[in-house]
């Protein structure tokens, strides 16, 4: 089954596979949208496609970014597409520019990142410095196409699907309580489950070894039995 959870409705759980859509918003054309309809078309299927493009234009920026940050946290794989541009831009602002800024952010984090350029984007500024951060952190080819971002993810699904079991030290996640008391506690809940799901895949059996810690943090990770 693919699903889509657009923002800013929130994710409740993760059941299979997820996939965050980034890329340009401003400017581009609507090709969050079409990318689960052509993932659909090719077969691909347990998928869930995180949209940011919003449904609600009323929500704060702030909310906008903590949806944004928990899914790129919680997600296996980070498809990032920049086609070409499709609108003017208001004046002072750069095509794609916070999508190359969070590009070089989770390449450094250590996730799987599939990165599609359309032609058409090559020359604008920091495209060469985003390459260049690519090949650093092991991406080996950069598409021209949404379909060639799709093809890989598909066959990056198909090269994971054989469940392991996994012993994993408790992370220790703390409660709610703590959160509501402690912000920046979030951010280290987010780190730890960002971690987790770049080990263990769906598929995957864990065997916890030591406290979990806080149980509400266990349905937005990978593996049964976690």
């Amino acid at each position: 089954m693919i699903e889509i959870i657009k923002s800013p409705t929130p994710v409740l759980s993760k059941t299979q596979w997820t996939a965050f859509l980034a890329g340009p918003m401003s400017g581009a054309p609507s090709w969050q949208r079409e990318a689960p309809k052509l993932a659909e078309k090719m077969g691909i299927d347990n998928v869930t496609f995180l949209n940011p493009r919003k449904t609600d234009r009323f929500v704060s920026h702030s909310a906008q970014v903590n949806w944004e940050t928990f899914g790129l946290r919680m997600c296996d794989v980070i498809l990032c597409w920049i086609p070409p541009q499709a609108r003017e831009m208001s004046a002072g602002r750069f095509y794609a520019l916070t999508t190359r800024m969070e590009m070089a952010e989770n390449l450094a984090r250590g996730h799987k990142i599939i990165l599609g350029l359309a032609p058409e984007v090559e020359e604008l500024s920091g495209i060469g410095h985003l390459k260049f951060l690519a090949k650093y952190y092991g991406i080996k080819k950069i598409h021209q196409s949404l379909e060639g971002c799709l093809e890989e993810f598909a066959q990056w699904m198909a090269a994971h699907q054989e469940a392991k079991t996994l012993h994993m030290p408790g992370p220790a996640f703390d409660n709610m309580d703590s959160l509501k008391r402690k912000p920046l506690l979030l951010n280290r809940n987010q780190t730890l489950m960002e971690r987790w799901n770049q080990v263990v895949h769906p598929n995957d059996t864990v065997i916890i070894d030591g406290n979990f810690g806080a149980p509400e943090w266990a349905k937005f990770l990978n593996g049964k039995n976690c």
